[in-house]
């Protein structure tokens, strides 16, 4: 069997972008298809015609059957809809993430499989480094957990932030990125585990950094959370003091992989550590590229 044709909505974009180096030479994904928005239409791009974002004829033409999409949420409110009917669509968009839209591959992976048609969002970038590691630990029993995030500048995008707002500078705040993690993290875990959680800003190019105090039901042992971690090829534990870091640490498994470090006691039953995550290989488009190879049983869900 030939390689399956894909395409790109939102190709000039930073997931979009991103999604078109992945892509290239992949084993299963041949990219057949690239539109973006009408300023660039007819551009010709690495031997590919940029299409419109609503040109299904031709995506149609080119055998297309995967779309791979890095739209803004508002755009992709009313366009992805549409060529969810005919292809599978992969959205980076918040717009669709409802229960039974929004996948992770190792935690619901199996509800994408066999998927041909529709629309299925990927979580937030930041809910990786907390999710994975919580997923791995429920057996252990959790109780509560609290995080604070220090998120990448490319998690933005490209209009993101100036050089003159993020220089020399942390932000604490990013507008409605707590709300969504919270959400994101109940309908994903559907545990009843309170999360408190503060998102802040840093001058970081790639790379989401996450600190987080999880309080267990009973007290457990730093090395048993070691040996529930080790379980998994997915975590990179790291014994160092000063592990992980994103410039050293982002790319581990291509970048798919969580690095996890500074395991400690905290008071009573919590144990405190620090996760690392790509945010735009594993948050994003490195994790859009699993979901659609889990829906042609090219990888397998779960942890």
């Amino acid at each position: 069997m030939g390689k399956i044709v894909v395409g790109i909505l939102g190709v000039t974009g930073a997931i979009g972008e991103l999604y078109e180096t992945l892509l290239k030479n992949h084993t299963h994904f041949k990219l057949g298809f690239i539109a973006a928005s009408k300023k660039n239409v007819g551009k010709n791009r690495h031997g590919l015609t940029i299409h419109s974002i609503d040109d299904l004829p031709s995506a149609k033409k080119c055998g297309v059957k995967i779309l791979f999409s890095g739209l803004h949420t508002e755009i992709a409110k009313i366009i992805e809809p549409i060529w969810g009917q005919d292809f599978l669509v992969i959205s980076s968009s918040s717009a669709f993430r409802t229960e039974q839209q929004l996948i992770l591959p190792e935690i619901n992976g199996h509800q994408i499989q066999s998927a041909r048609t529709g629309i299925f969002a990927k979580p937030n970038c930041t809910l990786h480094p907390i999710i994975l590691p919580l997923a791995a630990l429920v057996p252990l029993g959790i109780k509560r957990a609290t995080v604070t995030t220090f998120q990448a500048v490319s998690g933005a995008g490209k209009t993101g932030l100036s050089a003159m707002d993020i220089l020399d500078n942390v932000i604490p705040f990013i507008e409605n990125e707590e709300e969504k993690i919270k959400k994101e993290f109940q309908l994903l875990l559907k545990k009843d585990i309170p999360l408190d959680i503060t998102c802040c800003r840093v001058a970081v190019y790639d790379g989401h950094l996450v600190t987080m105090s999880v309080e267990f039901e009973r007290k457990v042992s730093i090395e048993q959370v070691q040996d529930n971690l080790h379980q998994y090829t997915l975590f990179k534990v790291h014994h160092e003091h000063d592990r992980p870091q994103p410039r050293l640490d982002k790319d581990f498994k291509k970048g798919m992989g969580i690095s996890i470090g500074r395991i400690r006691q905290g008071e009573g039953a919590v144990i405190q550590f620090v996760a690392l995550a790509h945010n735009r290989i594993r948050g994003a488009a490195g994790t859009g590229i699993k979901l659609a190879e889990i829906a042609y049983g090219f990888e397998k869900p779960g942890l």
